[in-house]
């Protein structure tokens, strides 16, 4: 029930929609510094960690806004993708912002930028 409320919160006061795959990541992007083996890696951690907490996501040209489900593993286990993302993927800003009811990413570029790592497009 908790995890309905958080979601409903999401897409409707923040105006995110809701999606089966939210991403950041659908597929290892070009311009990924991690080998095909890491990298691939990497995309299985964001598919199982969006399967588990993933709520609602917000974009715009230039930011992807994904709200996730705030628990101690949830904190923790984002915490570990964005600092993987951060180096390589350093091309386009990785916060994770904790100042909200719900967990939320906040991956911000240029468009261009955005469309070459191929956030949230699932």
């Amino acid at each position: 029930m908790r995890g309905r409320l958080l979601r409903r919160r999401c897409m409707l006061i923040e105006g995110g929609t809701p999606m089966t795959h939210i991403g950041p990541l659908n597929g290892l992007p070009i311009a990924c510094a991690l080998g095909p083996d890491t990298g691939g890696a990497q995309v299985e951690k964001w598919r199982a960690f969006d399967a588990e907490y993933a709520l609602g996501v917000e974009r715009s040209d230039a930011e992807l806004v994904v709200c996730y489900e705030r628990t101690d593993d949830s904190v923790r286990r984002l915490s570990k993708l964005v600092a993987t993302e951060s180096a390589c993927c350093s091309f386009v800003d990785w916060v994770v912002d904790d100042s909200h009811a719900d967990l939320r990413l906040v991956v911000s570029g240029t468009p261009d930028q955005l469309a070459a790592l191929n956030v949230g497009n699932g």
